[in-house]
């Protein structure tokens, strides 16, 4: 059994029971049960724990602590969130929001590996989405994959696995020059060992795009080395080629995105993300990218000899005109003279009116271009050269935010570029983190009641109507999370709002006496239908119905049938036998009309004495006459 199942990590997390194993580390499900945890007590989360057999691994230690600080600057609501993270001597753990859901791998699995172009668009926006946040925050994730991602009941998505993730402000490269991460997705750049950056996420993406609108992978091989080889030098198959049906916008994106140069991808996820919403907006939309060629030679002009010609004389023409102008200055001179004159007069009062003042031009305040500090801490921020230096000062506020984790800048104003005066105050907004609210018992509340309550917490509301009769219609029965549940504002919490009962059954009508067409109309007047017919004998009219299944007055579904016997008149009379025929035998037998003997042969007098049926000598007393 594995020895952390039933252990309380820090007095805080109750581990439960393991629900993943990876290369680096594995996941546990757990129960906060401590009082000062950063969520409240009874939050399931998942524990991501390094492996014990790993510890001594400073390469793989020193990833599970870049994938800590990688994933503790994210908080957005397409990233699993990170509560907490713990790094000691015997124990490195990571605390994560606990996804309850699949893997996009394996939805993709359950589509037949195929999705729509809705469904595409509708994934690929949320990657992008979270995607932009992290890159803001200086993380690369360089492992995206289908099975880094969770899919939610929602359909909202949630992407993990930091794992191999770099910090840009911190790291220029992770992992020694080696590829990482999936070599179906990863990038031309990442396959050659290169240095990565946020493009090596784009062209990840546009492999997922790809994947999801034609079903295949761009490039597979037998071997990862193989498939590596691919992405370097090969091209893949045309999207347009492999599913024509794929709207036009959609291959343009997909294929700028997997372009071979990182130069002719999209600068950035929120650009991507830019050209995904213009495709919804109009779904008829043509980009016309222009690309770059893979190698771009060094241009070196060099002058023709007629250019030369041209430069020589221009050159001489230039002497000539020198030669000529003087002997046409004379005639300037007093002009020359009285703009000299105005030009000193004009300093003179400059620099009586700088001396009246007493101030300096020299001694002015610079301007000041104002750095981007979103995603800093309070203590980077002050340590920066225009604050450190006094070039700004800061005016700290402080608010709740979903996108950024606690004690990190998210807004600035004025905001980064903007060019100030020397000494001017900044504005930079720290995060508090998620404010988290509890869901109050809405039973029996109006909708719109409930509704305004939920909207005043900070938190989405999604309505949907469902059947309890112990709650008037109109009113709310429950709330999904439950009443009393502490949610994220922001989050969308499902209000279940009661609605008349419907009846689905009716009484079925008597339909006795009635004919075929009356009895039919009657039926779909009641939400019925007419069933099978038959007839029977009856002394009803012909055509008129004498039964029918089920009977009068039963409860039955809606648009159920109804059968009937139909009355087909009296019985006609039996027709009457023939006469029959008799001769010497009753059975036709000649043995017995020979012998005159067996019981078919003879009938009873009414004095029982037996006489021929025939009325003549049988073989039988010619015999006896003969012996006697």
């Amino acid at each position: 059994m594995d020895n952390l199942i039933g252990r309380t990590l820090d007095g805080l997390y109750a581990v439960r029971e393991l629900i993943g194993t990876g290369g680096m580390a594995n996941v546990y499900k757990a129960v906060v049960v401590g009082e000062n945890g950063p969520v409240p007590v009874g939050t399931v989360v998942a524990v991501k724990v390094l492996r014990q057999e790993l510890m001594h691994d400073p390469d793989l230690v020193r990833r599970f602590k870049n994938e800590s600080k990688a994933i503790s600057l994210l908080n957005h609501p397409n990233i699993v969130k990170v509560y907490d993270v713990s790094v000691s001597e015997t124990l490195q753990y990571i605390v994560m929001e606990y996804v309850d859901g699949m893997t996009l791998r394996e939805y993709l699995n359950e589509r037949g590996g195929k999705l729509t172009s809705r469904e595409t668009v509708h994934f690929i926006s949320q990657i992008l989405k979270a995607l932009d946040h992290a890159h803001r925050n200086g993380v690369v994730h360089r492992d995206i994959k289908p099975q880094n991602i969770m899919l939610l009941d929602n359909g909202q998505l949630r992407m993990m696995d930091f794992g191999i993730a770099r910090v840009s402000r911190a790291e220029n490269q992770l992992g020694g020059g080696k590829a990482m991460g999936s070599v179906h997705y990863i990038s031309p750049e990442q396959a050659k060992g290169d240095e990565t950056d946020r493009k090596s996420d784009i062209y990840s993406v546009g492999v997922m795009m790809y994947e999801m609108l034609s079903g295949k992978l761009p490039f597979d091989a037998d071997d990862v080395v193989a498939v590596a080889m691919k992405q370097i030098t090969d091209e893949p198959r045309s999207l347009q080629e492999l599913v024509p049906t794929v709207p036009h916008g959609l291959v343009e994106i997909t294929e700028r995105a997997m372009a071979k140069l990182p130069a002719n991808r999209y600068s950035s996820a929120a650009e991507m993300l830019e050209a995904l919403n213009a495709y919804v907006e109009n779904p008829a939309i043509v980009f016309n990218y222009t690309y770059l060629p893979e190698e771009v030679p060094e241009k070196v002009v060099t002058p023709s000899m007629s250019q030369k010609r041209e430069a020589g004389t221009v050159r001489g023409s230039a002497k000539n005109t020198r030669k000529k102008g003087k002997k046409r200055s004379s005639a300037f001179l007093p002009v020359l003279f009285g703009i000299t004159v105005a030009f000193a007069l004009a300093c003179a009062a400059l620099c009586w009116s700088i001396l009246n003042d007493s101030s300096n031009l020299m001694n002015q305040k610079a301007d000041v271009v104002l750095a981007d500090y979103s995603g800093m801490t309070q203590d980077e921020v002050n340590a920066s050269q225009q604050v450190a230096s006094g070039q700004i000062t800061v005016n700290w506020e402080q608010e709740y935010s979903n996108d950024y984790a606690a004690g990190y800048v998210y807004k600035q104003s004025p905001v980064a570029g903007r060019t100030v005066r020397e000494g001017q105050s900044v504005t930079l907004t720290v995060s508090l983190g998620i404010q988290y609210v509890t869901v109050p018992d809405l039973t029996n509340y109006l909708q719109a009641d409930g509704e305004q309550q939920l909207k005043d917490l900070g938190v989405s509301v999604l309505v949907t109507q469902a059947v309890d009769e112990s709650v008037a219609a109109g009113s709310i029965i429950r709330t999904d999370p439950a009443a009393g549940s502490q949610v994220a504002a922001g989050t969308t919490v499902v209000v279940y709002v009661s609605r008349p009962q419907v009846s689905t059954t009716t009484k079925v009508p008597s339909l006795v006496g009635m004919s075929v067409d009356d009895a039919r109309t009657l039926l779909v007047q009641n939400k019925l239908g007419l069933g099978s017919q038959s007839e029977e004998y009856s002394d009803q009219p012909v055509g008129t119905i004498i039964s029918q299944n089920p009977g009068a007055g039963a409860s039955i579904k809606l648009n159920s049938r109804v059968s009937v016997v139909v009355s087909a008149g009296p019985e006609p009379a039996p027709e009457p036998e023939a006469p029959s025929s008799s001769d010497g035998g009753s059975d036709g037998s000649w043995w017995g009309g020979l012998w005159g003997s067996g019981d078919s042969s003879s009938s009873s007098t009414e004095g029982g004495e037996s006489a021929s049926s025939s009325g003549g000598a049988t073989l039988g007393d010619w015999w006896q006459s003969w012996l006697s």
